[in-house]
C-alpha cells in the first residue's frame, strides 16, 4: 500500500510537471510559443539566429509568459516572451512593457493592428503565399507585413515580410524585398 501510495504521488507529480513543458500553442497556429527549436540563416553571411523554448515561464503585469530563447551565431543572446490568451498570441516587449497581438487566432487578409506602444503596425497580407527559400519550396503559407512606425528600433529595418506555416510556425523573412532569412530545418 505504501509503494503504490509513493508511486501514485511521484506519477501525479511528474505529470503535472512536465505538463508546463508541453506545447500550449494552439494546433493550428501560425505562431508557435513553447516546444520552440527552430533555426534561422541569413541568406547574406553564414550567421544564423536560433530559438529555442527555454521551458521556462515569467509573471509580468500579471500574466505568464512563456520564454523563448533567442540565440544569435555571433554570441548575442535575448528572450521573447508569449502567451495565448483566447487562441490569440500575445507578445510581451520589454522596451516599453507593454503585451500586444503578435498573431491573431483567425488571421483574415487585411487584418491590421498596431502595438501597444504604436513602434510597429502589423497586417495579414496573404494567406495562401508561395516562397521558395534555399532549401525547400513552400506553398499556403500565410505573410504578414510588419512596418516600423517610429524609429524606436534602429538597429531593424522599417518593413519586414514575414512568411508563417500552420502548425509550424515563421519559415522566413524578407527586408527590402529581399529574403534575408529562412529556417533550416
Amino acid at each position: 500500500m505504501r509503494k503504490s501510495f509513493y508511486l501514485f504521488t511521484v506519477l501525479t507529480l511528474f505529470s503535472c510537471g512536465s505538463n508546463k513543458l508541453m506545447n500550449i500553442s494552439e494546433p493550428n497556429s501560425y505562431y508557435l510559443i513553447s516546444d520552440v527549436d527552430s533555426k534561422f540563416n541569413y541568406v547574406d553571411s553564414g550567421s544564423y539566429v536560433h530559438y529555442k523554448d527555454s521551458k521556462k515561464t515569467e509573471v509580468k503585469n500579471d500574466q505568464t509568459y512563456y520564454i523563448t530563447e533567442i540565440i544569435y551565431s555571433w554570441g548575442k543572446r535575448d528572450e521573447a516572451y508569449y502567451r495565448l490568451e483566447k487562441g490569440n498570441v500575445m507578445y510581451f516587449d520589454i522596451k516599453s512593457n507593454t503585451e500586444t497581438l503578435i498573431m491573431p487566432k483567425d488571421p483574415k487578409i487585411g487584418m491590421k493592428w498596431k502595438s501597444q506602444d504604436e513602434a510597429w503596425e502589423y497586417e495579414i497580407i496573404d494567406m495562401n503565399a508561395e516562397l521558395e527559400t534555399p532549401l525547400k519550396r513552400y506553398y499556403g503559407l500565410l505573410a504578414m507585413k510588419a512596418n516600423q512606425l517610429i524609429g524606436r528600433d534602429v538597429n531593424k529595418r522599417s518593413e519586414y515580410i514575414n512568411y508563417y506555416e500552420k502548425g509550424k510556425g515563421k519559415i522566413a523573412s524578407f527586408g527590402n524585398g529581399k529574403l534575408m532569412t529562412y529556417r533550416t530545418e
